[in-house]
């Protein structure tokens, strides 16, 4: 093998795919990034065979081949060279060799050949998603997963087709989010309508990284076949085994309405919480808010710290109410949205709350709710 790259295209390259490389001792060929052209193009490929990622790299082919490269060794060396325009790569046999200006390096490496197979998908997608919206998908799904594989679907994210839109949800049973997105369909969409999938959340969290990374891409191509998620992102794919298992059936927790609805600025609501959890754990602790006329007052303390109480002031429809809350919650939650109001629902302190968007017209999105069970007394 024998090419001329970029700096700046293989170092991007390098990044999509480094992160799925696997640490297992039991299979070393897996802390390998494949380098490898085919059809005048630079390929690098990693997996740890849960997820896979593939990035084709333009280049100037001189010789075709391929060879398994430690990933953390070309990392290193490919993202600490200063800023060149071209690298010179050459491999002969078992050894890589590293031209970019006045440095140079050659790595021992292996053979392409150990290298597991990435599956590719055999058909065309079946939809596309908006990378902007993706994004903000991605940011406010992950924050509700569980960290528990005590039940396997709750690490994921459970994707329902519905024949106009599709229901974005995750939960670890404390909370949930659901998300009804528009998407682009293909003529293919038809094969997903009442089906659900699970999705690993690491999965997302590395298309999420990737999408960033990429903000030139304006949209991700989803293809679902063989119990196995395809995102292609221009010259980027992710491939991804989905999890087998049912997903409770959530819906029946979202209320249909709520009693008591408030509308509050974000930022104040937000600096109250961070402030009362000053004076409780964060983690485990909890805060209540008293919902009196005009105003939310937000309410800490502790026999260790002292106590804290906060007003910001409201809109309110409804009842009085009072409710006690895990912080952490409530701040995971406001630190994805970005509109600068949000609604508070409440229908009681032992029921769940559900807090929402509202846009530039001060209209509750319905698309988005997020849902907080209460700790109870």
């Amino acid at each position: 093998m024998e090419l001329t790259c970029t700096q700046e295209n293989l170092k991007k390259a390098i990044l999509s795919v480094e992160r799925v490389t696997s640490k297992q001792i039991s299979l070393p060929i897996l802390k390998n990034i494949l380098m490898e052209t085919k059809n005048g193009r630079l390929i690098l490929s990693a997996t740890n065979l849960e997820i896979g990622i593939v990035c084709n790299v333009g280049a100037k082919i001189k010789k075709e081949g391929s060879i398994a490269v430690p990933a953390k060794l070309l990392s290193d060396f490919i993202l600490n060279l200063p800023q060149e325009n071209n690298i010179e790569i050459k491999s002969n046999n078992q050894l890589l060799k590293i031209n970019c200006g006045k440095y140079k390096a050659i790595i021992n490496c292996f053979d392409s050949s150990d290298f597991p197979i990435i599956p590719k998908e055999k058909n065309k997608h079946q939809f596309s998603i908006d990378n902007n919206i993706f994004k903000d998908i991605i940011n406010k799904s992950l924050i509700c997963t569980s960290l528990n594989d005590t039940r396997i679907e709750f690490t994921g994210i459970n994707i329902i087709f519905e024949s106009d839109d599709i229901y974005i949800a995750s939960t670890d049973s404390f909370r949930l989010m659901e998300y009804k997105l528009n998407i682009k369909k293909s003529e293919r969409f038809g094969d997903l309508v009442n089906k659900s999938i699970i999705i690993p959340s690491e999965t997302l969290r590395e298309v999420g990284k990737i999408i960033n990374n990429n903000e030139n891409i304006k949209q991700t191509l989803v293809f679902i076949e063989d119990n196995q998620i395809f995102f292609n992102i221009n010259d980027i794919k992710v491939v991804s085994r989905l999890i087998n298992g049912k997903y409770p059936d959530y819906k029946q927790i979202i209320p249909v309405d709520f009693k008591t609805e408030i509308i509050i600025n974000r930022n104040e609501v937000l600096k109250s919480i961070k402030i009362a959890s000053v004076f409780t754990r964060i983690k485990e602790g909890e805060i209540r808010l008293d919902i009196k006329n005009d105003k939310l007052i937000v309410k800490s303390e502790s026999l260790e710290t002292g106590e804290n109480e906060t007003e910001v002031d409201i809109d309110k429809k409804g009842d009085d109410q009072e409710i006690i809350l895990n912080p952490r919650y409530l701040i995971d939650s406001l630190n994805t949205i970005d509109s600068e109001k949000i609604s508070i629902g409440i229908n009681n302190g032992e029921s769940p709350m559900g807090i929402r968007m509202i846009n530039n017209k001060d209209e509750i999105l319905k698309e988005y709710i997020y849902i907080i069970m209460p700790i109870k007394k």
